[in-house]
């Protein structure tokens, strides 16, 4: 079912969804394809940067449930690249191989973000969700009585609107401004990881298709040959995780000590260098640590992907839990919003169908905890070192 393509002059809404990110994006088709009006909000008119990411085989089906067969979208999507499996030296110095010729589909994925990203929200758009690029959330004030539950404070660089909706959706990251709006709690769980990423070009060609990754005494580092979107030289993105409190982290916020940090690599550099990559831009840095609401959701609204809870990068299911979390929450959104105006109760977390959703946030973060634990304890070098104890 297609739902009716709505102005974004109008007023009212069944559902504003604050970010437009995979998990916003996928919450908004979903929503959109069941005939709910959907107000898909997102704070930056352009983006410039965002890291790349990789999916295991297991994440096709998904992309393809949002994007369409990937035999065809690798032709009108340049940000898709397979990928063939992956390396790690991890548990000891000798690389472990995982290769994805023995699955199901044959191929996993890397990201370029900015595509992706900007696949997703078209798909929403022509799915019949209004997008609003450039506008920010200011603030949500509950309305009492009525078919509405929210007024919702949007402004953008010229003017500041309110919205009236029924359900209000927190897709805005690991910032999760409407949850912070209403005073919900982030749990870090004094998780310090952060990623401090460097691009490298090389003139040649990288038929390399595996994503690597490589354990060290101060954190771990990732590697992949990223996609080419604009027929530019061939690129490669780097990365280190350690913690941002530690003095490794200093140095690899800079180039000279991000270098030496990096030559000290057993198995990425020899790569780089074979190549003949240099680097390219400066190096960016992002929070990767694994954090969680108190709430996931409450009265008339919840949270999506990383609003309501963010992995550590070494799980390889950021984008899978957004897209994933972005269609249970949109089905389990239209149910109890239909039951709702045939007489079946509130939209608070004793909703049948909000409820599941709830559960099922529990359980994952539960089961993400428990994994992560047991990747890390795989790991048993450097055990004296700050970085790997906290993880013990």
């Amino acid at each position: 079912m297609r739902s009716t393509r709505y102005d974004q002059t109008s007023a009212s809404w069944d559902v504003v969804i604050v970010g437009a990110g995979p998990a916003g994006a996928a919450t908004a088709i979903t929503l959109a394809k069941l005939g709910q009006r959907v107000l898909l909000v997102e704070e930056r008119a352009s983006v410039r940067f965002k890291l790349g990411e990789s999916l295991p085989p297991a994440s096709i089906g998904l992309v393809e449930h949002f994007l369409g067969d990937l035999g065809q979208a690798e032709h009108r999507l340049p940000g898709l690249y397979r990928t063939a499996g992956n390396i790690s030296v991890w548990a000891t110095e000798q690389p472990d191989v995982t290769d994805f010729f023995f699955t199901m589909t044959g191929f996993g994925l890397n990201i370029e973000r900015l595509a992706f990203d900007e696949a997703l929200r078209s798909n929403a758009v022509a799915a019949g969700a209004c997008l609003l690029k450039g506008v920010r959330f200011e603030s949500c004030e509950r309305i009492t009585g009525g078919l509405f539950n929210w007024q919702v404070r949007l402004s953008s660089a010229t003017q500041t609107r309110q919205y009236r909706t029924r359900y209000l959706v927190d897709c805005s990251g690991r910032r999760a401004v409407v949850a912070g709006a209403l005073g919900i709690q982030i749990d870090a769980n004094d998780d310090r990881l952060f990623a401090y990423a460097q691009w490298y070009v090389c003139d040649g060609d990288d038929n390399d298709r595996y994503t690597r990754i490589e354990a060290v005494s101060h954190g771990w580092w990732y590697s992949n040959r990223l996609p080419d979107t604009e027929g530019n030289d061939t690129r490669r993105l780097v990365v280190l995780h350690s913690d941002k409190d530690l003095p490794v982290a200093k140095m690899a916020a800079r180039r000279h000590g991000f270098d030496q940090l990096l030559d000290a690599s057993t198995h990425i550099t020899p790569l780089l260098k074979a190549k003949g990559y240099r680097p390219c831009g400066v190096i960016r840095g992002a929070p990767a640590n694994s954090q969680r609401l108190q709430d996931f959701c409450g009265d008339a609204w919840l949270a999506v992907g990383d609003a309501a809870q963010a992995y550590d990068p070494l799980s390889s299911q950021g984008i899978d839990k957004a897209l994933r979390s972005g269609s249970h929450a949109g089905h389990m959104i239209h149910y109890a919003l239909t039951d709702c105006l045939q007489g079946g109760g509130g939209l608070g977390r004793h909703n049948t169908y909000i409820h599941q959703y709830e559960a099922q946030q529990h359980q994952l973060w539960h089961a993400y905890r428990t994994q992560r634990e047991d990747y890390y304890r795989m790991q048993p070098r450097w055990s004296d070192q700050p970085f790997w104890q906290r993880r013990r």
